[in-house]
């Protein structure tokens, strides 16, 4: 098996130029004219080094014009920059660019893009944003992505979400049982919470959490005090 390598010296002498002048087009045609595995060399270098260093109108632009071209070889490495420019206050999902670069993916980037980013989301504005983004309206669009997510906002967009299907008492009951073979303490509190908000005495278990009628209705309305009950 071969192993990736990550960075060339050679490599990086022939790609900092166009980088540097953000001349794009020129980039595109030296990959391209690279072999095989000196392609793969140039698309980690491109997704972890220059992309975390470029000025962030530029990184959207790039973004763009690589998942217009080669979606397949350059997503994943560009999510990645993305994720750790977002850390940093550098990028967001709420920039122009990202929203431009929504509209340039198919079903299955757009599902690619979902499952990378919810993860690295801090609060449940930003996450709806992300639904949006992709013109994602309905709740019952955003369940099947928020129900593979441990994290607190992903759990409350999730228990927001589920009272648009209240009257589909069999689905609530699967989800709580999901979450409960999950096994971790956000799921099952969140179980809890469902069994207690839903009324679903036919889901069995021994949950810790316990909460009272006035603390559902704070719950379901403020993330705040979501996190403070289910952290």
């Amino acid at each position: 098996m071969i192993k990736d390598v990550h960075y060339s010296v050679q490599i990086d002498r022939r790609l900092k130029p166009c980088i540097d002048a953000e001349n794009f087009d020129s980039l595109l045609e030296l990959l391209y004219s690279f072999s095989h595995s000196q392609f793969r060399t140039a698309v980690y270098m491109i997704g972890e080094r220059y992309a975390l260093e470029l000025p962030k109108d530029t990184f959207w632009n790039l973004f763009a014009l690589l998942q217009q071209r080669d979606a397949k070889a350059f997503l994943v490495v560009m999510l990645k920059a993305l994720s750790v420019r977002m850390a940093k206050g550098d990028a967001a999902i709420s920039d122009d660019g990202f929203e431009r670069l929504c509209g340039l993916m198919n079903d299955i980037d757009r599902q690619k893009t979902i499952d990378y980013l919810l993860p690295f989301l801090t609060d449940d504005e930003q996450v709806r944003q992300l639904f949006h983004c992709f013109s994602m309206q309905e709740a019952s669009e955003w369940m099947p992505y928020l129900i593979r997510v441990n994290t607190l906002p992903c759990a409350f967009v999730l228990f927001s979400s589920l009272r648009y299907i209240e009257h589909e008492r069999d689905y609530l009951v699967r989800i709580a049982y999901y979450l409960m073979k999950r096994g971790d303490g956000l799921s099952f509190n969140l179980a809890s919470l469902m069994k207690a908000y839903f009324g679903l005495e036919e889901l069995k278990g021994t949950f810790s959490l316990q909460l009272k009628p006035f603390e559902l209705a704070r719950l379901e309305t403020s993330y705040k005090a979501f996190c403070e009950k289910m952290a």
